[in-house]
């Protein structure tokens, strides 16, 4: 039997996810395409070959969540299409605005000896993009629940939050057009993109699938592009007003002073991710992540044998960059300062036991 080849498809488009699932699983004979849904009560899939629909299930689902739906049914549905040895791939198109890291992590554990799936090689993740609306929606401050492409009644995530996970982890970002993409469509994916992936073009009826099933990555590769301790080397050129701020200090930030300049430094529309230090906290690597003027901030446990860095990568358009650089700097402990009395006062961000 010839190798089992497993890769991911994540889009925010109904649309897109739909078209390009046909087009896959019609035009590879040896390809399976499972499209996975997920709502507040059940999970469901269907499985489409070239000779049509070759599995349709739901059942429920205690959580609703993409974590969950790996365990209860993702992983499962791709040992029996393996068994059945009709496939050499299978495509897992993801639930529409799903992150597909969650996945990822089971599969770095399923994938190996020992695993449901040893033997099995991994293919590519692939993130498929309208280039006409990624430039709106990479910023956009959108409800993902006012456009109904929500995950559930507890995602409360602006459509920019889908958006920058699913383009940072991919190792193929495909950008979708009826004519050629626009430059900023373009300059913004490559902005985006971590290292090692791969900008791509093509009209969606007009895929070619051999093409895109060739890509290949890695999944621990894909998830080191979105660790909480990762820093980015690469270095883009602006392009079309698109800019990337690589903001970096060993030296962490100030309790009081970082509340007095959040608004400076994160009420922006912008991607951002990195992690950062508190001098109240020295102990506590915290995460932020910002996109379409929200920001989640967070303690992700203790620092790793990493040395303790401030490290924002913000990718945004036009105007605000001296601005938010200024405010990242302003936040900082300076070298020699002692904060004396200083109390913390970021309890209601990062509770203390």
């Amino acid at each position: 039997m010839s190798t089992f080849t497993i890769s991911i498809l994540a889009t925010i488009d109904p649309v897109i996810r739909s078209s390009l699932s046909f087009q896959l699983a019609t035009d590879s004979p040896d390809t399976v395409v499972v499209a996975h849904d997920v709502d507040a009560d059940s999970v469901s899939h269907v499985a489409s070959g070239s000779c049509g629909v070759v599995e349709e299930t739901s059942h429920p689902l205690a959580h609703s969540c993409l974590s969950c739906a790996v365990r209860e049914d993702v992983i499962p549905t791709l040992v029996r299409m393996r068994e059945e040895g009709c496939w050499s791939h299978a495509v897992v198109a993801l639930p529409v605005t799903a992150d597909p890291a969650p996945l990822l992590r089971s599969l770095t554990v399923e994938l190996v000896r020992g695993g449901a799936l040893e033997g099995s090689q991994f293919g590519a993740t692939i993130a498929v993009l309208d280039a006409d609306a990624l430039v709106d929606d990479a910023f956009s401050d959108d409800l993902l629940a006012d456009r109904g492409i929500d995950l559930g009644d507890d995602d409360d995530r602006v459509v920019a939050e889908a958006v920058g996970p699913i383009v940072a982890v991919a190792d193929v970002v495909l950008l979708t057009a009826d004519d050629a993409p626009s430059p900023d469509a373009r300059a913004l994916a490559d902005h985006l993109r971590g290292e090692g992936s791969a900008v791509a073009v093509a009209q969606l009826g007009e895929i070619d699938p051999v093409d895109l099933l060739r890509r290949t990555g890695r999944p621990s590769d894909s998830l080191e592009r979105v660790s909480p301790t990762h820093r980015s080397r690469r270095s883009v050129s602006d392009s079309c007003g698109i800019w990337t701020l690589t903001l970096d200090s060993p030296h962490p930030f100030h309790p009081g002073r970082l509340r007095a300049n959040m608004r400076r430094l994160a009420d922006h529309q912008v991607q951002a991710r990195g992690h950062f230090w508190v001098a109240s906290r020295p102990h506590g690597l915290c995460v932020w992540e910002s996109a379409g003027r929200q920001l989640r901030v967070g303690e992700h446990g203790p620092w790793p044998s990493t040395k303790r860095r401030t490290h924002l990568r913000i990718t945004g358009m036009h105007g605000d960059r001296s601005m938010i650089a200024q405010a990242f700097a302003d936040s900082l402990v300076r070298p020699g300062e002692d904060l004396g009395e200083q109390l913390d006062t970021l309890d209601d961000w990062f509770p203390q036991d």
